[in-house]
């Protein structure tokens, strides 16, 4: 609301009133009595409204014979839902923010849409916040295995309707319990993250890199074959490779092993590609881990 509210009584002139308005460039005037307390309202409305009913003589009339009233008006507590009603109701576009008969404010039709303006923003940011919370993984900020498995079945929709090729890689930490033994769970959430980071770096952007569960993810890869989706794999796994790893003092290595499997015609159900896809990545941990294998019928 606006507290610069300009007032006046209820015996001064219209010609007063108009100059007020004009000079003072406000919308509205609150009326008030020898007592100051709020009793009405003059609005550019009010002043239409009195200059048909009195036409040229409007100049020489009193304010209280051209407000509004019985005033209506809200309490400070009101909130946005209750203003929006009463001027819709009274087809008004400013109300008297009044308590213990004290003129507080002024609450505008402006006023109102501003207020409902950055409410719906930020209801849109919260909506985001709660999306992103119930879609991603807290530890990685990866998605969710939920959220893939939704992405997955969308996909393979995608993909067989616009005849585009369409494959998934599973990858997983080779030895990480070992990690976790020797260094502690803190240093396993330690490469969770870093791994994750490195994942969301090189993968494109059109791409969906999710944490699966546990030490495993998988790379929704649009518009790759399965020799496309396996060159990648490589790519990343050999950069992984040769990454020095770090904390609290303590360098190892990481290496990871990688699944690939690509949508065919035979294929209806997102979980038959990801069982081709976790045969490949099985047969890559029987051996040796640290290599890409291709799933092949």
């Amino acid at each position: 609301m606006s507290k610069d509210v300009a007032t006046a009584s209820l015996d001064i002139s219209m010609s007063n009133i108009i100059d007020m308005l004009y000079n003072d460039k406000i919308g509205a005037i609150a009326i008030i009595n020898k007592k100051n307390i709020p009793v009405g309202i003059i609005t550019e409305r009010d002043i239409v409204v009195g200059l048909y009913k009195f036409r040229d003589k409007i100049l020489q009339k009193l304010s209280k014979d051209i407000m509004s009233s019985p005033l209506v008006y809200i309490p400070p507590e009101s909130d946005i839902e209750e203003a929006a009603m009463l001027m819709a109701l009274n087809r008004i576009r400013r109300l008297p923010v009044i308590k213990d008969n004290k003129l507080l404010g002024i609450v505008t039709y402006s006023d109102l849409t501003n207020a409902l303006r950055k409410n719906y923003y930020h209801l849109e940011e919260k909506t985001e916040i709660l999306e992103d919370r119930a879609n991603k993984d807290s530890l990685t900020g990866l998605y969710n295995k939920a959220y893939i498995m939704e992405q997955l079945k969308y996909h393979i929709n995608l993909a067989t309707s616009i005849k585009k090729p369409f494959s998934i890689i599973m990858l997983d930490i080779d030895y990480f319990k070992k990690v976790n033994d020797t260094y502690g769970h803190l240093c396993g959430d330690y490469v969770l993250k870093k791994l994750s980071s490195i994942f969301l770096e090189q993968t494109r952007s059109v791409n969906i890199t999710g944490r699966y569960g546990g030490e495993e993810f998988i790379i929704l890869a649009s518009q790759s074959n399965a020799q496309s989706a396996f060159n990648f794999a490589e790519r990343l796994r050999t950069l992984i490779e040769n990454i020095q790893f770090s904390y609290e003092g303590k360098n190892f290595k990481i290496t990871i092993s990688c699944g690939v499997a690509e949508l065919t015609n035979k294929i209806k159900k997102p979980e038959v590609l990801i069982a081709n896809a976790d045969k490949a990545l099985y047969q890559a941990k029987n051996s040796g881990r640290n290599r890409t294998v291709m799933f092949f019928n």
